[in-house]
């Protein structure tokens, strides 16, 4: 449900780590669940050489150009889990400064002087990793591929070695992401069996679960419907991570373009009402998860208020 800007889906839509949007299915067929692959060990080395290439040569592929200092502190702040020192306003109004210009003048390269888009990209770099139990990122290698990249040198590695080296990373983020999410399923599930039977709670053939904190008096969407919302999201554990209301401003969208359980759930509100959904995650982000703050295989807690729908014209 967040926005997320082009030139990070430019520069990371090369790896699973960052936004890989893979086809989910429910089990694996049993021949490949009794497969045990030998364990990659990628070159971390090689590896942060790579990325730090690949990450100069896409943006300026299309025309942004990384300042490698805030690149770096972007990525040690991800790594801390620090809260990041620009604003989401601040990155808006870069990103949309940078838009302007392309449409504008798509020929010169647009040079990230105030360092916010660099900031930005490095600290969802930090981010991702850590989440992904990734901790021995070279930054000196990092630095030494831009470095390469901006002066148009004959890199270390050619690109079957970059691609390579990323592939091995994958392969490890992968099997993380998977064990992860296995823990992850077994823990949401039982808070979901316990939840089921509390007073209240009412469950779906689908296994949505929900209570109502306050019944409107208004008409239901259908799944064509556009609706606006304020919502407030967290995890089993109580974490949050989203929320419209500390945005100040609640959101529309189409009620077929989210996950399932919110287009079955909010069928079931009529506007003005106020109910808390318990999603399987299977309803949600699956095993995939969503970003690093919705790990895969999470239950997701949703307190939702339906203000308003337009109806499907």
């Amino acid at each position: 449900m967040k926005n997320v800007l082009i030139f990070t889906l430019l520069l990371f839509g090369a790896l699973t780590i960052f936004a890989a949007e893979e086809k989910e299915t429910e089990t694996a067929p049993a021949e490949k669940q009794e497969t045990t692959k030998q364990e990659v060990k990628p070159n971390m080395k090689d590896f942060s050489y790579s990325l730090g290439y690949e990450m100069y040569t896409n943006n300026k592929k299309y025309k942004l150009v990384l300042s490698s200092e805030k690149l770096i502190e972007g990525i040690d702040d991800g790594y801390a889990n620090a809260a990041p020192k620009f604003k989401q306003d601040d990155v808006k109004a870069q990103h949309v400064a940078f838009m302007a210009h392309m449409q504008a003048d798509g020929e010169s390269d647009f040079k990230d002087e105030k360092g916010i888009l660099s900031y930005f990209t490095g600290f969802q770099v930090g981010k991702n990793f850590t989440a992904n139990g990734i901790d021995s990122l070279d930054k000196n290698e990092i630095l030494a591929g831009i470095k390469d990249a901006e002066e148009g040198k004959e890199p270390r590695l050619d690109e079957a070695g970059r691609k390579a080296s990323m592939a091995a990373m994958d392969e490890v983020v992968k099997a993380k992401a998977k064990a992860k999410a296995e823990a992850v399923k077994v823990e949401s599930k039982k808070f979901l069996e316990e939840n089921a039977k509390k007073e209240g709670v009412k469950v779906t053939e689908s296994g949505l679960q929900y209570t109502v904190i306050k019944e409107g008096e208004g008409a239901k969407p259908k799944a064509t419907d556009t609706v606006k919302v304020h919502y407030k999201g967290t995890l089993v554990d109580g974490k949050e991570f989203d929320s419209s209301y500390k945005r100040g401003e609640p959101i529309s969208f189409p009620l077929n373009g989210v996950i399932k359980g919110w287009t079955e759930g909010l069928q079931l509100m009529p506007v003005g009402s106020t109910y808390r959904f318990f999603i399987p995650s299977e309803l949600g982000y699956g095993d995939r998860g969503a970003g690093a703050d919705i790990p895969g295989g999470a239950a997701l807690i949703f307190d939702v208020e339906l203000i308003e729908i337009n109806p499907e014209k």
